[in-house]
């Protein structure tokens, strides 16, 4: 793979210790984008692969030597001190942007340009003229290429808006659990803007219906796994539905009145018991009579 080193990447790299040389020399420039000088979206890196290229193998009279992922991160971090890279990647992937790398620049056009310079001058104006418009077919092709390499960028820039859509849901969903497989499960709707404007609503929705009904004291489902929740378009539920039913339960019972027993055991057998008279009570007319006959 061939690239080009400029002057001012150079001077940046003077003076730093060389683990940190031949990661951005070995690492990361050699996988930049030569039209968006991002490093790891079209092959992705990482700091297990920076690390692969740093690799001493053993010789006679040589230790083999490695660096670990934290010596990689300290390197990462020194070369953007030095003002060479940008860290760009939000948590999933590693994304870098070489700030002082030329961009635009290819190999191959360096070897097109060697034919235009060996011109001969000795041929007449008809000569010339052909060769004029041999220079302006040889153009056309370069002309007609530049919208398809246009495309990738459109896809890339994809990609980071995805990404960074996705760290915004991830921040917005209370459950924080497996979140590769929400990544994945995220990718898999392919959003659009409207679609990530109705689930963000609908969540949060959802959020403030679970706070409600928590601080009142009821019972409330837990929360899906959000890879589950993506796959299962979650946000299509209604919650006007779920409050109706608990309304409907919390009257249903307040209404419930428990009956004593009692009532149901005297209404069968009220009916075969006569009172006895109270023999304590004297009727008066029946005392005035024995009083007279005395």
């Amino acid at each position: 793979m061939d690239f080009l080193i400029n002057s001012e990447e150079l001077a940046a790299l003077c003076g730093l210790p060389h683990n940190q040389q031949l990661a951005y020399l070995r690492g990361i420039r050699p996988y930049m984008d030569v039209k968006t000088g991002l490093v790891g979206i079209k092959r992705g890196i990482s700091y297990q692969s920076i690390a692969e290229q740093l690799y001493i193998e053993p010789h006679q009279g040589i230790k083999s030597e490695s660096c670990s992922r934290m010596q990689i991160r300290r390197a990462l971090s020194a070369l953007g001190r030095a003002g060479l890279i940008t860290l760009q990647s939000e948590g999933l992937k590693l994304i870098l942007k070489c700030d002082l790398a030329t961009m635009g620049y290819f190999v191959q056009n360096k070897v097109d340009l060697n034919p235009t310079q060996q011109l001969d001058l000795s041929n007449n104006q008809q000569g010339l003229i052909n060769t004029s418009l041999s220079k302006t077919g040889a153009l056309k092709p370069d002309i007609d290429k530049s919208p398809k390499a246009d495309t990738p960028l459109k896809e890339d820039n994809y990609y980071i808006f995805l990404l960074s859509q996705f760290e915004k849901f991830w921040d917005l969903y209370p459950l924080k659990k497996s979140k590769q497989k929400a990544w994945e499960a995220f990718q898999a709707l392919n959003p659009t803007a409207e679609l990530l404007t109705q689930i963000y609503s609908s969540l949060q929705q959802q959020i403030q219906f679970y706070q409600q009904q928590h601080n009142q004291g009821q019972w409330v489902a837990a929360w899906k796994f959000p890879a589950n929740w993506l796959a299962q378009h979650c946000w299509e539920d209604e919650i006007q539905s779920d409050m109706c039913q608990e309304t409907n339960n919390a009257v249903h019972k307040t209404n419930y009145q428990k009956q004593p027993i009692r009532d149901s055991f005297w209404e069968s057998c009220k009916s075969g018991i006569e009172e006895a008279d109270d023999s304590n009570i004297i009727e008066l007319s029946a005392y005035r009579g024995t009083s007279q006959a005395y």
